[in-house]
This record gives C-alpha cells, structure tokens and sequence, in this order.
C-alpha cells in the first residue's frame, strides 16, 4: 500500500522552492541493497512469465487522428498487443481539425463555437470506437487544456478511461480514492505510470507527492516490480526536444528536474526505467542523452518521443538521433521480456493502412492529404 501523507524524496538536483516535502536522504549503500534485492524472488506477487508480451504507444492524433488512430487500433489489435498508451493531444481545440471537417455532411464549415462542444466527441466516436472492447489508457495533453477545456471537464469527460478495472483495482491497492488525471497500473512486473505534465501548473504538490510514493512502492524489497515505465506528453527537461516540453516554464524545469532525478536513482538501484513521451510530432528515440544529462550530469535515462498519431508534423531538431523520422504517421510497439527490459520498435502506417481501415464517411482524397502533407515541410496550400 502506498502510504499518504508520510512521503518523502530526495534528489541530486535543487529542490524547488514552495514545495513541502520530507527530506530522506537516499544513500548509495541503500540503492545496492535495494539492487540486491530485487533480483531476489518476491513474495506475495505472481511473478512474470517468462513469456515476452507487447504493448502499443503513441500520442497526438489531432488534425488527422480521426484517419490514423483507426489504422492504429487495426494493427494492435491484429498483434494482440496487451494494451493501446494515447499520451494526450486528442484534438486541436483552437480550430477544427481536418478530418473532423472533412466528414462533416454535406460539406458544411465549421466555425470554432460549433466545432467545440463536438471535438471530444469525434475523439471519441472516430478514433477510441476503433478500439471496441481492447484495452486502452488515456494521457493528457496541452490541447486537453485549451479553455474552455480543462483538468476537471477532462477528468469528468473521460471518467470511463480512467475508470479502467486496472486503474480502479490499483487505486484501491494504493488506498487511494480520488481519481485524476494522473494514474498507475501494474502489468506483470511492470508498472506503468501516467503523469499530467499537459497545463503550466504541474507538476504540483499533489501529483509530486503522489509519484513519489509510487517509485518508493516500486523500490521496495516485497513489490515484485522490475520495471518502471513513465509515460507523459511533454518531455521531462533538457532533452533534445527542449524548445517543446517541460523546459517552456519554471515549475516544469524546476519539478521536472527532480522527476528525472528520481527516476536515475531508480534506474541506479536496479530497476528498468523508460520514459515515453509525445508533444513533440514525430519519432526519435535516445532524447536524453543530451549534453546536459549525458556530459554535465552523467545521468541519462531511456527516453523516447512518439508524437506520431496524426499531428501536424515537426522537423526533427538538429540534433535529434539518427534513428529519428518524422512525415510519418504510426506507433510504438514495446516488447516486454522475462527479465523486464523492454525493447521498442517503431510500427510505421502506409496510407494504404489508413484507407483500409477508414470511416465510411471518410473521404479518400483528404487521407491522401493529410499522409502527403500535414507537415512543417509541406509545400501545399493551408488547409
């Protein structure tokens, strides 16, 4: 059970100012007991089969999501991935998304007031219906918070999602009632972990509080997780993607900072750690291993962007992994084995994917569209 109201933390990087928690300091002789201990066999837990299992990510399906996400949901499902991960971004919110209004019958434009109170809806009905009954875990994202929208309508919006039997059963775990937008589950030996990085008031108190006792939980002698899997929308500070993720404000340095500490000193003590986010639209693995984390701290973690779902797409940065791409549209595909390292593999779609598994509403020519273009490198008139 996750204690409340007793958690404390500690970190190489400074602690930000207006935060009240407990200082425990974290000893390197504790970090290889911990180590120790969590290759040993842990009680009270059904250990992983030693069977490789997948999962599916990706993130940001506004614009062309509603053609995408379909074609996403075809393929894991065909795979028979263990679940779908949407790291937020769902629809575009300051103007209708191409897509949406290329099904609208009859042609008709729509204006912003008429295409508001619809947008979550067409999330709903053109890319989660593509899912049926497999499984699928929602994450925030910035565009989730364009006014009028915010956390509470979202929360209230997508209570089903984050109702899920998994994340109901974990809060109750945890001893935990109050639903958020922010959320863990633990898969086999892995635990998945959802924070909301998506509004310029977080990390706050709560949700620091929060993920503090979940790492604490997961280090633990009798936890039985190997794993720990982060997935947000906005990238944790000083990665490649740093002019688009939590670099853009002083909270998101300053806690985002100390997040990341945490998550090195799990990865020291043992554990298999990776970070997934999206925000930024295309591909590119390695986003941590920057001169910041990788020369001035000497702490790196696994990172990656997916930002792939049906976003306008970015150019990559200048410095972005050779691995990278973008002016493509598709997800991660994470292979989860007996010793819980997992390793990611890119899926890309061909329009072909997305015609095969379109709307009927869908019009042809508009798919066509948004696989060409939709990108920073388009050469084609605004749509």
């Amino acid at each position: 059970m996750i204690a409340k109201g007793r958690v404390g933390y500690s970190s190489a990087m400074s602690q930000p100012t207006g935060f009240q928690f407990l200082r425990i300091p974290f000893q390197i002789s504790a970090l290889a007991t911990l180590a120790a201990l969590a290759l040993l066999p842990q009680p009270g837990r059904t250990q992983q089969a030693a069977a490789d299992w997948t999962f599916a990510v990706s993130g940001d399906s506004r614009n062309c999501g509603d053609f995408v996400v379909p074609a996403i949901a075809a393929k894991v499902k065909a795979e028979k991935d263990t679940f779908y991960w949407h790291l937020g971004d769902f629809r575009a919110m300051y103007a209708p998304d191409e897509d949406l209004q290329s099904m609208q019958p009859g042609g008709k434009q729509l204006d912003k007031e008429e295409y508001l109170p619809i947008a979550w809806d067409d999330f709903l009905t053109h890319q989660m219906a593509s899912f049926g009954d497999f499984p699928v875990f929602l994450g925030r994202g910035n565009h989730e918070a364009v006014k009028p929208m915010n956390r509470e309508a979202y929360i209230q919006k997508f209570s089903s999602f984050l109702n899920r039997p998994e994340i109901a059963a974990q809060r109750k775990t945890d001893g935990t009632e109050t639903v958020e937008s922010w959320y863990h589950w633990i898969e086999g030996s892995v635990d998945f972990v959802t924070v909301d990085n998506a509004s310029k008031d977080q990390f706050s108190d709560a949700q620091m509080t929060w993920l503090r006792g979940v790492i604490d939980h997961d280090l633990s002698a009798d936890s039985g997780v190997k794993t720990i899997v982060v997935g947000m929308h906005e990238s944790l500070p000083h990665s490649n993607s740093s002019d688009h993720a939590m670099d853009d404000w002083d909270l998101g340095i300053r806690t985002g900072e100390i997040v990341y500490g945490w998550l090195y000193d799990a990865q020291a003590a043992g554990k298999n750690v990776y970070v997934i986010s999206s925000h930024s639209h295309y591909y590119s693995p390695n986003i941590y291993s920057t001169p910041y984390w990788k020369q001035y701290t000497k702490k790196v973690l696994p990172g990656i962007i997916i930002g792939s779902a049906g976003a306008h797409r970015y150019a990559l940065p200048a410095d972005a992994d050779k691995q990278s791409k973008t002016r493509i549209y598709g997800f991660l595909q994470g292979t989860v084995h007996g010793d819980g390292t997992i390793d990611f593999k890119l899926h890309e779609l061909s329009e072909d994917d997305l015609v095969q598994a379109k709307w009927p509403e869908a019009p042809v020519d508009e798919i066509h569209w948004c696989y060409l273009h939709n990108s920073d490198e388009d050469d084609a008139p605004e749509k």
